[in-house]
């Protein structure tokens, strides 16, 4: 469990470059509620959501 939380920030670095490669925009959100996560995608009680990172389009000239 040490090195998870590095992963995860290395992990979404590359989400970052893929998305911006992709002309595409993501934000990183690590404030949510574990349990509504859980139930929308509909994982186990086992599973520990993290971090968010949702991808689409962008507004035009919001940075």
């Amino acid at each position: 469990m040490q090195f998870v939380y590095m992963e995860t920030g290395h992990a979404a670095q590359n989400v970052y470059l893929q998305a911006e490669t992709m002309n595409l925009a993501t934000v990183a959100m690590g404030a949510f509620d574990d349990a509504a996560v859980r139930e929308v995608l509909k994982l186990s009680e086992e599973t520990v959501p993290l971090y968010l990172m949702p991808v689409g389009r962008g507004i035009p000239g919001n940075v």
